[in-house]
């Protein structure tokens, strides 16, 4: 139970409420003890007072001030004209076998004569208090506390009691007083030292939440990052220190992980090329009988081959990302080249609606993502796979959906990751090696986009690229033309050719048209693309003039890909 509920509430609010807990109960027992201690001692100082008043007034009697034996006299001279409240009392019937006579032989001013404050009657000596109310001679009444203390008259002996009374309503106003600041500040208290005590506790915590920060925020790709290690020397610096250590030993091991994937899979690329070779060579000179294992066989192999493909990339993305060569891409038509692709895979041929839409990225690789989303919808879709791609705002969405089992929402996640086979799908005719939808978390991210799988209109699964669109950007009304550059080095002498050199085309080789001009202060003409022909040997061209040079224009001559296909020149006749 406390377990539980420390976990529900957390440290800084579980450090807060035992802090203000404690405060409140030392608060409580210190405001009790300040209370009582308050009452008692108020009241032995009025208990002091009122014993003083009836020594001096008890002594005054008994020392027959009035030099007289007459104790009511005396009495009656020593409490007269005096303002607070002091009784002289006596027993005249001394038979201890009858009714007592008590009498009041002297009060002062403030009280009536009768009724008395108090009924007690000491003996010499002793002392004794009472709490009562008493009527004044104005009517009022007044709590008081009333000393009783006995004494003897030495002329004859008779014994008498003086009452002193000291009221008792400061001390109520003084322990109420205190009561309510008690009763007051200790709830300010508790809550000032819970909230001081969450605040600083939080501020105490702060390196363990950049801790915390830090370490949610990593992923595979980022284990080269450390946590930021507070400069106190305390246990959240041993934390840090302690952490950094493990993220420097998984960097370690995750690294030497990578570069044995790499490795292996570069090993063995030589190997499966060499056996694909050999398999597809066999494949025609063996008999009917062993062909269908050699088709088998090849099968495997190229199923082995996608896989050390597919690891392949996912170590370089692993090592340096995969850096994704830009351009613009028509995403609508490799959508639309789904339609009737074949796969090795089978299924369902998919439904394709495609709007033009136009991206930034690498072709082969949003090529290679989109068939893996496809792959994977006809290996468990049961009649349908619906591939759709719309614009939608800033985004390209590309939906590709299955009317198959789906993807349970506990699992959603966890398919993207690598190696990953639902339970339903474990079976080697149903599915590959589990990297065909990390590979498309990759490359999708590599583009700034997002996948996610959701629920099917159809009944499976829906996995949703989303990828930011081409920015048009607004055209610059008034470019600056291109710079044209001329290349002016002399022409190199070429030996002359060979007999027979450049005779296999039949016909006479075209000149490559250039600019009339000589030079970079005459105009030239614009220079159309010329059309892809063998070109002969460069010492047949003769000499020609400066070629212009047009950056960025893509009907310049320097800008034909000269790596294009060689012809094959025949042997020559010797």
């Amino acid at each position: 139970m406390r377990d539980r509920l420390r976990a529900r509430l957390g440290v800084r609010t579980t450090t807060a409420l035992a802090a203000a807990v404690t405060v409140a109960v030392v608060l409580v027992v210190a405001g009790a003890a300040l209370v009582l201690g308050l009452n008692a001692l108020l009241r032995m100082q009025i208990m002091a007072a009122a014993d003083q008043q009836a020594t001096q007034l008890g002594e005054r009697v008994a020392a027959n001030f009035a030099g007289s034996d007459d104790i009511k006299r005396n009495a009656i001279l020593a409490t007269g004209k005096r303002s607070d409240y002091v009784e002289v009392v006596t027993d005249y019937n001394a038979d201890p076998n009858h009714e007592p006579d008590v009498q009041n032989i002297g009060s002062s001013d403030p009280l009536p004569e009768y009724p008395l404050m108090s009924d007690l009657l000491l003996q010499p000596g002793e002392t004794d208090t009472v709490d009562t109310w008493v009527t004044l001679n104005e009517g009022k009444d007044v709590e008081v506390l009333v000393l009783a203390k006995g004494f003897e008259f030495p002329p004859t002996g008779q014994h008498f009691t003086v009452l002193a009374a000291q009221p008792v309503d400061f001390l109520h106003r003084a322990v109420d007083t205190v009561m309510a600041m008690v009763l007051v500040g200790i709830p300010v208290l508790v809550v000032l030292v819970g909230g001081f005590t969450y605040v600083f506790a939080g501020r105490a915590l702060r390196p363990v939440e950049a801790i915390r920060a830090r370490v949610a925020g990593l992923t595979d790709r980022d284990l080269g990052q450390r946590v930021p290690v507070p400069a106190a020397r305390d246990e959240v610096g041993m934390l840090a220190e302690t952490m950094n250590q493990m993220l420097g030993r998984l960097e370690g091991s995750q690294v030497i992980q990578r570069r044995f994937v790499a490795d292996a899979s570069h090993e063995l690329r030589s190997p499966l090329t060499t056996i694909a070779s050999g398999l597809e060579l066999l494949d025609g000179t063996v008999d009917e009988a062993d062909r269908s294992t050699v088709h088998t066989l090849r099968g495997e192999a190229a199923r082995l081959d996608r896989l050390v493909d597919g690891l392949l990339l996912l170590a370089r993305s692993d090592e340096r990302g995969l850096q994704p060569h830009r351009e613009d891409v028509d995403l609508d038509e490799i959508v639309e080249a789904e339609r009737g692709r074949p796969s090795d895979v089978g299924g369902v041929d998919p439904e394709v609606r495609a709007d033009p839409v136009r991206v930034s990225g690498d072709r082969a690789q949003l090529v290679r993502a989109v068939r893996n989303l496809v792959d994977n919808a006809r290996r468990h879709a049961r009649s349908r796979v619906v591939v759709t791609l719309v614009a939608d705002g800033a985004s390209a969405v590309v939906d590709v959906a299955d009317d198959g089992a789906g993807v349970p929402p506990a699992d959603r996640g966890r398919v993207f990751e690598r190696f990953v086979r639902l339970d339903d799908a474990r079976a080697r005719a149903d599915g590959g090696a589990g990297l065909g939808l990390a590979i498309v978390t990759e490359i999708v991210t590599a583009h700034d986009g997002t996948v996610e799988v959701l629920d099917s209109p159809l009944g499976g699964a829906l996995f949703r690229i989303r990828l930011p669109l081409v920015d048009a950007g607004v055209p610059d009304p008034d470019p600056e033309p291109s710079p044209v550059l001329y290349d002016d080095r002399p022409p190199v002498p070429r030996p002359a050719p060979e007999p027979g050199y450049g005779a296999w085309t039949g016909e006479e080789q075209p000149t490559r048209p250039t600019p009339t001009g000589g030079g970079p202060d005459q105009p030239t003409r614009p220079v159309p693309r010329p059309t892809r022909r063998p070109r002969p040997h460069p010492a047949d061209a003769g000499p020609t003039r400066p070629t212009p040079i047009r950056l960025g224009d893509a009907t310049s001559p320097a800008d034909v890909n000269p790596t294009g296909p060689l012809p094959v020149v025949p042997p020559l006749q010797r």
